[in-house]
């Protein structure tokens, strides 16, 4: 069936949302530079989005905000995540279809992949949603028992109650899956299709006429689009409120990447989100609710290096015990101790950060291991007289000589890294770009590659040379001192204090004790090591206003320009007063104009 796609391609201006998860775009050269902007950076806007600054560090200025502001609100397309969890909570499909759909062509603005500017439509993107659509229909429609899921008058259906059961099962689903009320017309024209389908042969089915319905609703713009219209704003033609289902479907597109449910639904209907205070308090309902942990898991696999652990290759001479599975747990231990801080945690760490905040998360003393990734780091990695068994990630302390919080992971050290060698401009450009957004990128004709392996015994030394020379020093005068404190690491993230090098020539080897100084841009003070320059990310305003940032680009499906000054202080100023806490920022994110409002269009 094709019912939908002519009203699909009139929707133009849209791109598919399926960024690879955890894109590193904008540091995956040899060098470690990307050739675009990072961080959602607009061509139109303000450069960084972190929190007002311009880009190359310092304080955020203060702006004077008196009006609503909400900035753009373009329309947005369901996300290959987003629709395959709508079409499961929908039609119970958990095959995940959208994983058919063709790759986002990704601009460099976007870590998420639900960037509305990079959603235009293509012709193969139109014609999968065609055969998506129809191998669902025929999946949820296969026979009485999958009939019967979609409403119980399907389970037993008669010529005479067939009709009046399409027409039941369509309300409901176009109802759900447009996230609005529908008009008996609207029915009228699925039920419609429905009869038509049913009178081409008296062979047709009763399921042939639903599946034809549910391939219509699944083409519909209404269905793969969020739709908003918002309503009048008493005294400001310039804005509309985002009320009722269309806030239903802006909270439970960030908190659960689905459809509203139909307590949410519900809660719309009856008034309880068109209000700020209502809005919150929704809001603080989500948050807690395990659908919002599956929610930061796939934030967080964008934002870090890790969904791709598993598939890293190594030297099986050099490295002996690296694996797949192991890259595997890696990347469950990020995500776990990510989990527990956020979500579980209640104690506070030394320096005195708050449960659960950004800083604790960065300075975290503890990880999860099982005893595969215990044996891997090796007893010394842990405090004294740790030990784990069992396949169970369970909760220990660090060696704080050896490792502390998220950037000295295995998992994240790894990820950063792409050969057999380190590469502390990759480590440092990720630091840079994701957690400052100052969004450097390689001047335009240039082809950075690494150095020559034996052209020095460390990588300081190799780098060195590398990085001396303009226009290249510029820029590595801010990457290296963040990259070369990581090189206590090596290529598959366990830690040492020497790097051992051979000489090609002599066939002399070395073991050089590894300087690992640095600093970060814009914070008093040198560190000695990667424990140190943690710390010191850790008071970094701008790594705080740009995580603050990244998730404003989350739940707005946007970058952000110079309009949304007003949101990022709003924002901004709530994540800092909440401690830096994580949960508290995504309420915050509900209550900036940019989510409540929307610019009359």
């Amino acid at each position: 069936m094709i019912v939908g796609a002519v009203l699909l391609t009139a929707c133009t201006g849209q791109l598919d949302g399926t960024l690879g998860v955890g894109s590193t775009s904008g540091i995956g050269s040899e060098d470690g530079m990307g050739g675009s902007p990072q961080a959602g950076g607009s061509s139109t806007g303000a450069s960084t989005g972190a929190g007002g600054t311009t880009g190359t560090g310092g304080a955020a200025a203060v702006v004077k905000c008196t009006a609503i502001s909400p900035g753009r609100a373009p329309i947005r397309r369901l996300t290959t995540y987003e629709y395959n969890n709508t079409v499961r909570d929908l039609l119970g499909d958990t095959t995940s279809p959208g994983s058919a759909l063709p790759p986002q062509v990704d601009s460099g603005q976007s870590l998420f992949g639900n960037d509305a500017d990079d959603q235009s439509p293509s012709g193969l993107l139109v014609e999968k949603y065609q055969t998506i659509s129809e191998a669902i229909a025929a999946r949820v429609t296969a026979d009485s028992t999958a009939l019967g899921k979609l409403n119980a008058c399907a389970s037993n259906v008669t010529s005479a109650n067939a009709e009046a059961c399409a027409r039941t099962i369509a309300t409901s689903l176009v109802s759900r899956g447009y996230r609005r009320a529908v008009a008996s017309d609207e029915v009228d024209g699925f039920v419609g299709l429905y009869k038509t389908v049913r009178g081409l042969s008296s062979t047709v089915t009763f399921a042939s006429g639903v599946a034809a319905m549910i391939e219509a609703i699944l083409q519909a713009p209404e269905f793969l689009y969020r739709v908003e219209q918002g309503v009048a704003v008493d005294g400001n033609s310039s804005v509309r409120r985002v009320a009722g289902r269309e806030m239903a479907s802006r909270l439970s597109y960030l908190f659960w990447q689905t459809m509203p449910d139909d307590g949410l639904s519900q809660a719309a209907d009856a008034g309880k989100l068109d209000t700020t205070e209502g809005v919150l308090a929704q809001a603080k309902t989500m948050v807690e609710d395990p659908r919002s942990r599956q929610m930061v898991a796939f934030f967080f696999d964008n934002l870090l290096p890790i969904p791709d652990l598993a598939v890293q290759t190594r030297s099986p001479d050099l490295f002996p015990k690296w694996s797949s599975s192991i890259g595997a747990a890696m990347r469950s231990e990020v995500q776990r101790v990510l989990q527990y801080e956020i979500f579980e945690n209640t104690v506070q760490s030394s320096p005195p950060y708050k449960p659960g905040s950004w800083q604790a998360i960065l300075t975290a003393p503890y990880t999860f291991v099982n005893q595969s990734l215990f044996g891997y780091y090796g007893a010394s990695a842990f405090a004294s007289g740790t030990t784990v068994t069992g396949t169970a990630l369970t909760k220990v302390t660090l060696n704080p000589n050896e490792r502390v919080g998220l950037m000295t992971m295995g998992g994240i050290m790894t990820g950063l890294t792409t050969t057999d060698l380190t590469n502390p401009v990759l480590r440092g450009s990720f630091i840079i770009n994701k957690l400052m957004c100052r969004n450097l990128s390689v001047p335009a004709g240039l082809n950075p590659v690494a150095p020559d392996p034996y052209s020095g015994k460390t990588a300081r030394e190799r780098y060195g040379i590398h990085s001396a020379l303009e226009p290249c020093a510029t820029c590595h005068k801010m990457i290296d001192p963040l990259g070369l404190p990581f090189e206590n690491f090596d290529a598959v993230g366990l830690y040492r204090s020497a790097e051992h090098w051979t000489d090609p020539n002599t066939k002399m080897s070395y073991d050089t004790q590894i300087d690992a100084s640095g600093a970060v841009p814009g914070v008093t003070g040198k560190a000695a090591n990667g424990l140190e320059l943690v710390k010191l990310l850790a008071t970094s305003p701008e790594v705080e206003t740009c995580f603050a940032a990244h998730w404003m680009r989350f739940a707005y499906g946007r970058s952000l320009q110079a309009t949304d000054s007003c949101n990022q202080q709003s924002v901004n100023t709530a994540f800092a007063d909440a401690g830096y806490n994580v949960k508290e920022l995504l309420l915050a994110l509900t209550q900036s104009d940019g989510f409540l409002y929307r610019p009359v269009q």
